[in-house]
């Protein structure tokens, strides 16, 4: 069976979405910011199989419109994610977010937990501190220098940020090589006002002092040699949602279902066949 791709006129903007199999519904809501949803492929078509999966491109991200972009803001892609849900006729879906799509995924199961079956957060943060953290806390290890300077050059263009990738997401994972994943990134549409724009609105966004409102179940998996998203960070989401469950693979970085793809998927099925019946 084919994708079944579209735009949802959702928010003030299009929206492009992928849709995949029958069954449950998965929404899967990508990294970046800046990136789209083309990574996840086609290793999470697997779950098309016995899923419902929707894949998103959020604001300003991807195939999707190019809305101000004040609009692009934590809150207001998960206000589109829970519309598209809408737009979709699903009353309720297991969200999986990988980094930055985990933030969204967060905000969106505390603003709308009804709509959520299970919460699947991957590689990523609270955000900056709660009043509920430690700020001595160990944060986990630095980030190589390489990678500081390098994440935090600020691309002019979509291109000079497309230029980035070879150099930057080498740093990202833990045994491949950039050759050995450059084809999955080859069909990214890379937005560098998206990758700005995202930078600035993390700086002032947290979940932390809000999660233990979180009462899906929730699998928060992170690599271990994750030099951006470090373990300790989901140490700091999954001590505080009650229905956590938080697995750490011992050989992967930020992008552990291409690095671990036999412990990513044992895991992730085991979760999704234990969720209740919707």
């Amino acid at each position: 069976m084919l994708p079944r791709m579209a735009t949802a006129a959702i928010n003030g903007t299009e929206l492009f979405h992928e849709e995949l199999g029958e069954g449950p519904a998965v929404l899967v809501l990508h990294g970046g910011p800046g990136f789209d949803h083309t990574y996840f492929r086609p290793a999470f078509d697997r779950l098309r199989a016995d899923h419902r999966l929707i894949y998103l491109d959020h604001r300003h991200q991807g195939r999707s419109g190019r809305p101000p972009i004040a609009t692009l803001t934590i809150e207001q892609s998960a206000e589109d994610a829970a519309a598209l849900l809408d737009h979709l006729g699903v009353d309720r879906a297991v969200v999986a977010g990988h980094s930055y799509g985990g933030f969204v995924a967060q905000e969106l199961a505390l603003r709308h937990p009804d709509l959520i079956a299970g919460l699947f957060l991957i590689s990523t943060t609270p955000g900056q501190l709660g009043a509920t953290d430690d700020p001595d806390a160990d944060p986990g290890p630095r980030p190589p220098e390489g990678f500081v300077e390098a994440i935090t050059t600020i691309p002019a263009t979509d291109a000079a940020y497309a230029a980035m990738a070879p150099i930057v997401l080498p740093y990202y994972f833990h045994r491949l090589t950039w050759e050995e994943v450059a084809p999955t990134f080859a069909d990214t549409r890379y937005d560098s006002a998206a990758f700005v724009r995202g930078m600035e609105v993390l700086r002032s966004w947290s979940s932390v002092d809000r999660l233990d409102r979180v009462t899906a179940p929730t699998l928060v998996l992170v690599g271990r040699h994750d030099v951006t998203t470090s373990w300790p960070q989901s140490v700091r989401i999954a001590r505080r949602i009650p229905t956590s469950e938080l697995v750490i693979l011992e050989n992967s970085g930020h992008f552990p279902w291409m690095e671990e793809p036999d412990a990513f998927w044992t895991t992730t099925d085991a979760w999704l066949a234990s969720l209740p019946a919707s």
